[in-house]
């Protein structure tokens, strides 16, 4: 069993799709934690969903709670969604398990966050957008990029943080599986459509109706 956990300031939308996917029997061998630095809706979702959880007080120079919770529960993946760059001794002592997903083609935009990569794109011009996973080092947004996508500006805004948010679903998973060198996902084949690497699962069964029910937990 793959102990996956997340840490979460906000709504947890990639915790979310995680759920969902167990719950649709898309993902398997995997269990979730989530430990928030702030009342939240993370938080609020795991309680429903009778997902472990944890609310801790945390900043880089008072480390003892994040540090006793996670020798606790032991993950085997850390995803940071939470607002705030880990400390040093954190980093040092996952390294190679602390994952994040920043919604830029990093080193592009690195050190903002939320959809504040994809506004500022839209105000640069820029052509092409897409998230990446990557590895936490001790700088912001500048560990070993695992994996990303890329699509093209065509659409309103609106659009493009949705299609971001679902890409960057996908590129985590694919993400997590690297690291792990194992699958996650139940329904494997090639999937191109411009991500790197390319998926070894089947993203056509993360349809529609899946992230309706994604969108509204």
């Amino acid at each position: 069993m793959i102990h996956i956990v997340f840490l979460a300031s906000g709504n947890g939308g990639n915790m979310k799709f995680f759920h969902q996917s167990i719950l649709d029997d898309l993902i398997t061998g995997v269990r979730l934690t989530v430990i928030a630095d702030r009342e939240c809706g993370s938080i609020y979702y795991a309680d429903n969903n009778n997902i472990q959880n944890y609310v801790i007080n945390y900043q880089r120079s008072a480390t003892l709670e994040l540090s006793t919770t996670l020798q606790k529960v032991e993950p085997d993946i850390i995803v940071t969604n939470w607002h705030k760059i880990i400390d040093k001794n954190t980093v040092a002592n996952y390294s190679g398990r602390l994952v994040n997903l920043h919604y830029s083609l990093l080193p592009v935009f690195g050190g903002l966050i939320g959809i504040e990569p994809i506004q500022r794109a839209y105000s640069k011009g820029c052509k092409f957008i897409g998230p990446t996973c990557h590895l936490v080092d001790e700088e912001v947004d500048s560990g070993t990029i695992l994996a990303q996508a890329v699509f093209p500006i065509i659409i309103p805004l609106e659009k493009s943080i949705d299609l971001m948010f679902r890409k960057g679903c996908l590129v985590l998973l694919n993400g997590i599986e690297i690291i792990l060198g194992t699958n996650l996902a139940r329904h494997r084949s090639i999937s191109g459509g411009m991500y790197s690497p390319r998926l070894t699962f089947n993203e056509s069964v993360f349809d529609e109706a899946f992230w309706q029910k994604v969108a509204l937990a």
